[in-house]
């Protein structure tokens, strides 16, 4: 059954009134009613400029109503308060992943795999737990993982001849298929490349597998979709896994499917929601009128504290490792100059028509030359529509040009940044910046000239293709190394920032990005109660301890949404 967006939020409107009217009979009645939540003796990292530290807050129904020292805000306790002592523990406002995707289907880890014989064993033992005739799927794999860095279905035929398997690449803007999953698909040596995508091919035009881009829906598209049911279960599980992490909202940067927006629409009906969610639609070339019209409803339906929309999510290039990402001039190696999806008129159409709906765009742009593009575009919107707070976004940005770096700021552009992406792993050391060369690899993922140039920086993952982790994330961008300490100063240390910063860029940035910066991303009065309590001392100390840290509990509007066994 189809749940109705409006009538799923009935309840938590309700709820919202009920609270009112309490709050409105309390100061009938000349006292402020007695918080929910007193949580004493902590180190609060509040976000907010006007109180950056304090020891205790005041928590009553979803809102924080008191930020202070512990006298003061105990002496605000009713017999009816909970409060805890929270042991000097450091406290930081909820964890915000501005660029997150949802897995919905079961596929085989195929992270870390050190060649392609170990992927083929973990291959194998996932097969075992599927049905006889299942697709075998799997994500993670890495060029670096095949000889030469070059992946080739030979490596899967061998061990699953009568079996599709379908593989994508960590970052997702690859998949390599066996000979099995391209006969299902019927791609052969006749069949076209399609726009924006490559079929890779040996020497006599027979395809080797390996699928980009736009390619990779020709044989994607003959997976079975799957249930209502398993969506929801992987939606719950991914949400449970959020808030183990400090996570209390989420980005999703695609749009839903029908089968995943009932998942959605029934974890809202349920109250089953443990991260806020703010989901994107579809960024068409042409969209019609009618088109912009029902996301623009969407976007007014979806209004609650648990599930918003209102942005449209479009890709303008691929990736470095594909030799994808649209750049200005050729990669090092290969000598191509990438895969723009578009042309710049018609892009600048498309962002002019949704921007002229009151819609935020967001455009996923690697590349310096599919970056550059965004901005045109972007400004190119401005200069049709007129002036308003638009806060469009450039998602990944990895490889900008420096003279790119000012326009953010001059046209209020988010500069929607992974800082897991800087992980100096064999992938980015062997492949992403060989493909670079030396001068572009030096201004890869420039988080500090960013925050020079005075960019809104907004934190995420892009999980599954990285760890959610924002605490692992942190690390990377306050580091540049791995959890070993390796490379010794950091790969390009250049671009470091410190941990205030990123915490910012994961907090305050990232709510701004959402256009929720008035109830999200800092501890203050008036505030919803989202906030994370960690076993260690983050700021002031060795970059080691982000490694160790671990949430011992994470709160969503006041309520608890993991809190670690003891």
């Amino acid at each position: 059954m189809r749940l109705d967006p409006v009538r799923s939020l009935a309840v938590t409107r309700a709820t919202l009134r009920a609270a009112l009217a309490t709050l409105v009979l309390a100061a009938a009645c000349g006292r402020e009613p007695a918080p929910d939540r007193v949580l004493l003796n902590a180190r609060i990292w509040t976000g907010d400029a006007a109180r950056p530290e304090a020891t205790a807050l005041a928590i009553r129904g979803d809102r924080i109503v008191a930020v202070g020292d512990d006298a003061t805000i105990r002496a605000l306790a009713g017999g009816r308060t909970t409060v805890e002592d929270l042991e000097g523990r450091r406290v930081v406002p909820g964890l915000h992943d501005a660029h997150w995707h949802l897995p919905t289907r079961r596929t085989a880890d195929l992270v870390g795999a050190k060649d392609a014989d170990e992927i083929v064993r973990r291959l194998q033992a996932f097969a075992g737990t599927l049905p006889a005739d299942a697709w075998i799927t799997g994500r993670g794999w890495t060029p670096d993982m095949f000889p030469r860095n070059t992946a080739h279905r030979r490596y899967l035929d061998a061990a699953f001849p009568d079996r599709p398997v379908l593989l994508t690449d960590r970052d997702g803007h690859q998949a390599l298929a066996n000979q099995r999953a391209l006969a299902i698909a019927g791609v052969g040596m006749e069949t076209p490349e399609p726009a924006g995508g490559a079929i890779i091919r040996d020497q006599g035009g027979v395809p080797t597998g390996l699928l980009q881009e736009t390619a990779m829906p020709l044989v994607r598209r003959h997976l079975p979709a799957p249930t209502v049911d398993e969506a929801y279960a992987a939606l719950q599980h991914e949400m449970g896994r959020a808030a183990e992490r400090g996570l209390t909202a989420l980005q999703l940067a695609n749009a839903l499917d029908s089968v995943t927006e009932a998942a959605f629409l029934r974890a809202l009906a349920q109250d089953a929601m443990r991260v806020r969610w703010r989901v994107a639609v579809p960024f068409d070339s042409a969209p019609s009128d009618e088109a912009l019209r029902a996301h623009a409803a969407r976007r007014d339906a979806w209004d609650g504290p648990y599930l918003r929309s209102g942005i449209a999510k479009g890709m303008l290039d691929g990736t470095v490792d594909a030799a994808t990402a649209a750049m200005l001039a050729p990669y090092a190696i290969g000598g191509e100059t990438g895969l723009p999806r578009w042309g710049a008129a018609a892009l600048a159409d498309a962002v002019a028509a949704y921007d002229r709906a009151g819609l935020q765009v967001e455009l996923h742009a690697i590349g310096d030359r599919a970056i550059r593009m965004a901005l045109d575009a972007f400004e190119e919107a401005a200069r049709r529509n007129g002036p308003r707070d638009r806060r469009h976004r450039v998602e990944h940005l990895e490889v900008p040009d420096p003279a790119d770096l000012p326009r953010f700021k001059a046209l209020g552009v988010i500069a929607s940044a992974q800082a897991i992406f800087a992980t100096p792993d064999a992938t980015t050391l062997t492949n992403y910046a060989p493909m670079l060369g030396p001068e572009r690899a030096a201004r890869a993922m420039p988080f500090k000239a960013l925050e020079d140039a005075g960019a809104t920086i907004a934190f995420g993952s892009d999980y599954p293709v990285f760890p959610m982790d924002p605490l692992l994330g942190i690390h990377v961008a306050v580091t540049r190394e791995l959890p070993d300490g390796t490379p010794t100063g950091g790969w390009q240390p250049q671009h470091r920032i410190g941990v205030d910063s990123a915490l910012r860029h994961y907090t305050r940035d990232a709510a701004y990005a959402a256009f929720r910066e008035q109830e999200l991303g800092t501890l203050a009065p008036g505030m919803l109660a989202d906030l994370v309590v960690l076993s260690e001392e983050i700021i002031g100390t060795a970059p080691a301890a982000l490694l160790r840290a671990k949430p011992l509990l994470t709160m969503m509007g006041g309520r608890e949404t993991y809190r670690a066994p003891r």
